[in-house]
């Protein structure tokens, strides 16, 4: 039943959200007269900006690496990165993931499955919250100068504001004796769930796999972390800011294509909300529902929805489509000395 809802949901999402649109009114004649005066060569910055994200990202794996003397070649890692976001899109349900393929293409490097998992795990955490952290700040000026009014929009802001204020009292309490003991209840209520309830069903994926096992992996990935981020501190906040300033510039360029120019804060912020609605979707990649829900979105921010759409459509094609292209050729190129073997399922 799950399976089906998470494939049917996102496309009746896709729906609503289509149907919304059409009652805006989308005139085909106005978009094919905004597709007609585009400026189509600020996409090819565009993907120039996006290219240098996926560079940024590299870096930030070169920097974790660095923690264990792993030494891989720059243009390598770049080319596992786009090949591990082409396969996580392309691929979502089989026994393979891009983290399986980045263990498995840095072990000739000499890159252990256990370093190869840490380091890919906090990559995505910390690429994760640097987003959410760029768009507070933003959120809160946004809010102050009234740029949003009483828009629904607002909405947005004080949920990302409500989870920060969370996430900054979990940390700061973290390690008091009251929520150790609170921790110390919920994870044995989770294992007990495991290991009644999860396990039993899937004991071929998951015999080996206790409770108690996957709590040291867990404490073992979680102490790695910590010291990860210990390690060189500057130089990650670094590849992280680069990160996020290029993807902002992408969709700068797909806005300046359309004859589109925004404040720097509004665009900052249009930024961060785009990147939440890029994870929406259990078709790959969000396909349908993405593209219909940015549209929905920039609307919101005063232009005409005939350009909004064109400016989803141009984002999607220089942020996803096209590097996801890049990616399967990368996945390809990779490949040629593994003709015949199938990624296994890591551990």
């Amino acid at each position: 039943m799950n399976k089906y809802l998470k494939r049917i949901l996102p496309l009746l999402v896709t729906i609503l959200l289509a149907g919304f649109l059409f009652q805006r009114g989308i005139k085909w004649n106005d978009l094919q007269a905004v597709l007609h005066q585009a400026r189509w060569g600020w996409l090819l910055l565009a993907l120039f900006w996006q290219a240098s994200s996926y560079g940024a990202v590299t870096w930030l794996n070169e920097i974790l690496l660095q923690r264990y003397g792993a030494r891989v070649p720059f243009q390598k890692q770049y080319m596992i990165q786009l090949a591990m976001a082409f396969i996580e899109a392309a691929v979502p349900t089989a026994s393979i993931s891009g983290a399986v393929l980045r263990v498995r293409l840095l072990k000739s490097h000499g890159v252990s499955p256990d370093v190869a998992t840490a380091t890919t795990m906090a990559e995505m955490t910390l690429v994760s919250v640097s987003v959410v952290l760029l768009a507070l700040p933003v959120a809160g000026l946004a809010m102050l100068n009234g740029a949003l009014g009483l828009r629904v929009l607002n909405r947005w802001l004080f949920t990302l504001l409500a989870a920060a204020v969370l996430t900054t009292l979990t940390i700061k309490q973290w390690n008091t004796p009251r929520f150790a003991h609170i921790r110390a209840q919920w994870l044995q209520a989770v294992a007990h769930l495991w290991d009644n309830q999860i396990r039993p069903r899937g004991l071929k994926q998951f015999g080996a796999w206790t409770s108690q096992r996957l709590l040291r992996r867990f404490r073992y990935l979680e102490a790695e972390f910590v010291a990860l981020l210990h390690d060189r501190p500057y130089a990650i906040l670094l590849s992280l800011l680069a990160r996020s300033g290029f993807e902002a510039l992408g969709l700068m360029m797909c806005f300046y294509a359309l004859g589109q120019s925004l404040p720097i804060v509004t665009l900052i912020l249009i930024y961060t909300l785009t990147i939440a609605i890029n994870t929406l979707g259990a078709i790959p990649g969000g396909v349908g529902l993405a593209e219909v829900s940015l549209t929905a979105l920039y609307a919101q921010f005063g232009i005409s929805t005939e350009t909004a759409l064109a400016v989803a459509l141009a984002y999607r094609l220089t942020d996803y489509w096209l590097p996801r292209v890049a990616g399967g050729l990368a996945w390809l190129w990779l490949e040629r000395g593994y003709p015949r073997q199938i990624p296994e399922t890591a551990s």
